[in-house]
């Protein structure tokens, strides 16, 4: 077998299991929902929190609304373990903080922020007071978006695929349109106010219009750009 079919044999193995991913999710779209929020939490994290729980019982920081209330989950002995208790901890940890945006500002916590217990993070919260409540004040009114680029499948042979994928998923200037309609960019996160929100969907019709296929979702809690004490 040539290299070049080599290559073939690869890009339509991937090309399958991509194809298997979408069908999972057209078939539950929670699963979609679920995806993204594991790709904004950090794995570290993960890793760090099920080290501390070492059989006792942890107090899991989401985030911090308005009057600095703190969005608290309690993180049990195998939780992390346990991979659908672990997904409804994730939804829980992601639905305290879109609750709290609809209510007004939230700094939002990477799942897994973890303390031995609440005097703990009270204690944590009253040190870094003055900090989060700049921070809420900086981020209320916005919300982030994610707007990913998604390539067509070129009709090329295997020697070409790889350089007309590259050239059909992302068009010159895609993200600084889309930047230059929000606050602040980082990477295909989009840190969009409300004042702007109609302004940032045209921005994004107007790509979508010339030829640029897009996978969007928010409103989301702002992760990507939340600065944290």
């Amino acid at each position: 077998m040539s290299a070049l079919d080599d290559l073939a044999r690869i890009l339509a193995e991937r090309e399958l299991d991509v194809g298997d991913l979408i069908r999972q999710a057209e078939e539950d779209a929670r699963a979609d929902v679920a995806d993204t929020l594991r790709r904004l939490f950090a794995d570290d994290l993960l890793r760090r929190a099920g080290e501390r729980l070492g059989g006792r019982p942890l107090v899991a920081l989401a985030g911090v609304a308005d009057g600095l209330h703190p969005l608290v989950l309690d993180l049990e002995p195998g939780d992390l373990d346990d991979e659908a208790r672990l997904e409804r901890l994730v939804r829980s940890h992601n639905e305290l903080l879109l609750g709290a945006l609809e209510e007004g500002a939230v700094v939002p916590f990477r799942f897994g922020t973890t303390f031995p217990d609440r005097a703990a993070l009270d204690a944590w919260i009253d040190r870094h007071r003055p900090a989060l409540a700049a921070e809420l004040e900086r981020l209320r009114g916005t919300a982030e978006w994610s707007v990913e680029p998604v390539g067509n499948v070129p009709d090329v042979d295997a020697a070409e695929y790889l350089g007309a994928r590259l050239a059909t998923t992302v068009r010159p200037g895609l993200r600084e349109r889309l930047a230059a309609a929000s606050e602040d960019a980082a990477g295909d996160a989009y840190l969009v106010a409300r004042t702007r929100q109609e302004e940032f969907a045209a921005a994004v019709a107007a790509l979508e219009a010339e030829g640029q296929e897009l996978r969007v979702t928010g409103p989301w809690p702002p992760y990507s750009f939340a600065r944290l004490p």
